[in-house]
């Protein structure tokens, strides 16, 4: 017996409670979020997936609550704990746990997919190239960056196409963020051993901009007229339009001058990707899943979170 009913209790006394032993403050360091949106996710996802939902088992006896299932899952994005270690603490067994981050994780992606994993909306669009232009880049859209998650447990037979310069078998992120470090782009599943511009071949970013349905942008620098928004990227990405690189060996004052915003600037993307490994610390270790597509439904739903993180606060 497992008391798992004692332990809903408990964590209710914790933290929901008209006197909860723990403060707001506390709540958002351990949840990762406000209880607000905590509030809101729950019952999301219990709606998505009904095996969040509390079911009586063949003695009548209540199971693990529909509380527990979402803490355990949160725990392990969040501390990046070992789903054996969640028993002391949640009365939740290794499998269990285990299951519930895997479904927790699809659930997220069902209900919240399509609104915080898609391109900016035309006024989100306007107010992106607003803030952008005060900082001095007229008609930029975000920052493009990549960032590995290393595959601990990847198949042998499958190890050297991920290896890249670290020599260890992970995955890489792309992804397009804005100085709210909220992410608007993200592609998931490349293998480590590739670069920036492997990436970008495979990466459907740019696939509007090439099929002519990208968003149109005019904005004029030094009086000639342009049409198509800008990112900022590091000096290995493709001389294209759409990217505004620095300059490799700056002359003169005006120069270095642009090679130090720019590069200022280009932090958003790095800034975005500290946030998002230091707020969901599975994704910041070796990750001890075996299967890929399962590593990209946890990306996608951190990525998914952090973005609903944004919004609230």
């Amino acid at each position: 017996d497992r008391r798992a009913a004692d332990r809903h209790l408990c964590l209710l006394q914790q933290y929901f409670g008209p006197k909860p032993v723990y403060d707001s403050s506390a709540f958002r360091k351990r949840f990762r979020m406000t209880q607000r949106l905590f509030t809101k996710v729950l019952i999301a996802v219990v709606e998505t997936d009904d095996y969040f939902e509390q079911k009586a088992d063949a003695t009548g006896k209540l199971g693990i609550s529909s509380l527990l299932k979402v803490t355990a899952s949160l725990r392990q994005l969040a501390y990046a704990s070992a789903a054996h270690a969640l028993d002391e603490n949640l009365e939740i067994a290794e499998t269990t746990a285990l299951k519930c981050l895997k479904r927790f994780c699809r659930a997220i992606i069902a209900r919240f997919g399509s609104a915080y994993l898609r391109s900016p909306t035309p006024s989100e669009l306007q107010e992106i190239l607003q803030e952008n232009a005060r900082r001095g880049f007229v008609g930029m859209i975000g920052s493009v960056d990549c960032m590995h998650w290393q595959w601990r447990n990847c198949p042998t037979a499958l190890a050297g196409q991920h290896k890249g310069k670290e020599k260890k078998p992970s995955k890489i992120l792309e992804a397009v963020a804005d100085y709210n470090l909220r992410i608007w782009h993200c592609n998931f599943g490349s293998p480590g051993s590739l670069n920036g511009i492997n990436v970008l071949d495979q990466s459907p970013l740019f696939q509007d901009f090439l099929q002519g349905t990208a968003p149109r942008v005019e904005f004029m620098i030094s009086g000639k007229p342009y049409d198509t928004p800008y990112l900022l990227a590091d000096g290995i990405y493709p001389e294209w339009l759409v990217f505004v690189k620095p300059i490799e060996k700056p002359h003169g004052l005006k120069q270095k001058h642009f090679v130090k915003r720019q590069e200022t600037c280009r932090k958003d993307v790095e800034r975005c990707f500290g946030v998002l490994q230091a707020r969901w610390r599975l994704i910041d270790t070796p990750c001890r899943l075996w299967r890929a597509d399962a590593m990209a439904h946890v990306m996608h739903a951190c990525i998914i979170l952090h973005n609903m993180i944004i919004e609230d606060e």
